[in-house]
């Protein structure tokens, strides 16, 4: 219930202020979308692991994009101008007499506006600035000032962990104080009823608008959600495309596939003890003319965690350093754009140093 308290309290403010209660800082946290994958499904197998990692994969470029130049600037023009609106009325509204207090609620709901562009300029600054820090330190020399360097980026971090913490407390805040300032001004709203219609109106339908906003915007947030957990539990591939096609290739390249050992799975011809699914990886010789050896599978772990598929007779497969397999046409994206393996994150680029 916490997870779906979270998302109704995050989707009642302005336009994209859901976005701001979580931050790429944390890899191994696991986000609510996987906590709530794998409570709605009450499963632990593998193919429950990779659409937890796949979540906390869409999660991180969420948060890439939402904090991107257009974004952000879309997001502050937009609370700006529900400011500078409210400005304009209540000034000239300034003779319309009303029977509940409407005015204090618009000026509260304005006020929250200006916090969350605040707010969100903040994590904005703090987001380029670590960025063209961690770029300054790729440019540097390595054998030069280790020790130096270590020290001044360690107190660097933990300044920039503060900051984020503190703005992301502050946004969570903001964002439960919307969602109880929202029910306040729906009560007020029904309470002034046709009085304040009539006396005024300007007010009136500047309320109305405002809540109706937050409505809509709360159910597009409800809705997207809904259809992103689907399309994780019923059609992972096409997540993994989608997230390819506009992340790029960021992972492992065409030469670090290449050395991958690649199999031919074919089903088990034992008519003593058929075994439905169960089969024999027959290496395939690769590029580099390594020869992998060959694997026999149980029933159980003859399909692909990604696709959900059975292993088909000649279907070809890649295997990882850890040892897990999958479809070849399945984790060759996901490699290019995450160089790890979706079930334990062995990082095939670099062994056990995790990026």
């Amino acid at each position: 219930m916490a997870e779906t308290s979270t998302t109704a309290e995050e989707t009642t403010a302005p336009l994209l202020r859901s976005r701001q209660g979580t931050d790429g800082d944390s890899p191994t946290r696991q986000t609510s979308l996987a906590m709530l994958l794998g409570r709605a499904t009450g499963r632990r197998g593998p193919s429950m692991l990779v659409r937890e990692t796949a979540a906390h994969e869409l999660e991180e470029r969420r948060a890439d994009w939402g904090y991107s130049k257009p974004v952000v600037a879309l997001d502050m023009m937009w609370n700006l101008a529900f400011v500078i609106v409210s400005a304009v009325m209540l000034i000239c509204t300034a003779k319309e007499q009303t029977n509940v207090p409407i005015r204090i609620w618009i000026c509260g709901y304005a006020l929250q506006c200006l916090v969350h562009v605040i707010l969100v300029w903040l994590e904005y600054r703090r987001r380029n600035t670590r960025r063209g820090r961690d770029e300054e330190a790729l440019r540097q020399d390595l054998h030069s000032d280790v020790n130096d360097s270590e020290d001044e980026d360690g107190s660097t971090g933990n300044l920039g962990i503060a900051r984020s913490s503190f703005t992301k407390r502050c946004e969570s805040g903001n964002t439960m104080a919307s969602f109880l300032w929202w029910i306040v001004g729906f009560y007020w709203v029904v309470s002034g009823g046709e009085y304040l219609l009539q006396s005024a109106p300007h007010l009136y339908w500047l309320a109305v608008v405002f809540l109706a906003f937050d409505v809509f915007f709360a159910i597009f947030c409800v809705v997207l959600a809904c259809l992103i957990g689907i399309a994780l539990c019923c059609c992972l591939p096409c997540i993994i495309a989608i997230l390819y096609a506009v992340a790029g290739q960021e992972g492992a390249s065409e030469a670090d596939l290449s050395i991958l050992p690649k199999y031919r799975f074919q089903i088990s011809s034992n008519e003593e003890k058929p075994s439905v699914g169960a089969g024999t990886m027959v290496p395939v010789e690769a590029s580099s003319g390594y020869l992998a050896n060959e694997r026999i599978l149980l029933p159980e772990d003859a399909e692909c965690c990604i696709c959900l598929s059975p292993y088909e007779d000649g279907v070809e497969l890649h295997d990882l350093p850890c040892n897990h397999h999958f479809h070849s046409t399945c984790i060759v994206k996901w490699l290019k754009m995450n160089a790890t393996c979706p079930l334990c994150k062995y990082n095939i680029l670099k062994g056990n140093e995790q990026a």
